[in-house]
């Protein structure tokens, strides 16, 4: 019965990586101005470029102590925080942003806002990889305002020995920058360099890219210290014949 759920899982998951990228090639059939609400969250939060890590703190839902009322479940008593983690300088990644952005407005778009969102959509960026990371909660939480805190108040100098892209081979390239969240909602902003010995770091080749950040113990759940860590296929970071990353 094991082996069986076990299997069951392994098929869910794989159907549902393959609904994801068949949905991201729908995508390419129509004009990122085109597309609908749901179809950039969900480019924006599972897609060939963008993951979401969920860190859940189940502690007090085993806290014999404490006494739950007539109705109430230990369910309202995990605390989950997820941290987008983005390609930001793919351009799928920033076409979905530009038209969430303009959907959120209602059609309240100034000139001057369209002109700057056009602009961060079709950007051709071609000096550095850009990995965004924001956080969101279902509820709000204390973790989930010591998740923000902690990105606010990270910096270059703590990250750049353990924050890196990993690719086949187990070649790393390690942050160069980092930059604390803005009021523009994208998230901080993880800098790496493009190009590494005349050649791009990132190619079709380059199998699974992970991007790691240890966030120096900063930020705990169950009093573990939480480290970033998600996989990117990049045969599957294809967008209009071009490998967007």
């Amino acid at each position: 019965m094991e082996q069986s759920n076990r299997t069951q899982l392994v098929v869910a998951m794989v159907l549902s990586f393959a609904f994801v990228v068949t949905a991201s090639a729908q995508l390419e059939k129509k004009s990122y101005e085109q597309w609908s609400e749901k179809e950039a969250t969900q480019l924006l939060n599972d897609s060939p470029w963008c993951q979401t890590q969920a860190v859940t703190d189940t502690s007090k839902m085993f806290d014999t102590n404490r006494r739950l009322d007539s109705g109430q479940t230990r369910v309202a008593d995990v605390t989950t925080v997820n941290f987008r983690i983005r390609f930001f300088s793919a351009k799928p990644v920033r076409q979905a942003m530009s038209r969430s952005i303009e959907l959120k407005q209602k059609g309240q778009v100034s000139e001057q806002m369209a002109a700057q969102l056009k602009a961060l959509a079709t950007a051709d960026i071609t000096d550095y990889i850009m990995v965004t990371v924001t956080v969101d909660a279902p509820n709000p939480s204390q973790a989930l305002t010591d998740a923000t805190s902690v990105l606010l108040k990270l910096n270059t100098a703590v990250l750049k020995n353990n924050t890196y892209l990993l690719v086949k081979g187990g070649q790393r390239l390690f942050i160069s920058e980092y930059q604390p969240p803005r009021r523009d909602g994208f998230g901080a902003r993880f800098v790496f360099p493009r190009v590494v010995d005349g050649n791009p770091f990132i190619t079709p080749e380059s199998g699974e890219v992970q991007f790691f950040s240890d966030l120096n113990n900063e930020f705990r759940m169950e009093n573990k210290p939480v480290t970033l860590s998600t996989r990117f296929k990049a045969k599957d970071m294809m967008f209009d014949g071009k490998l967007e990353y």
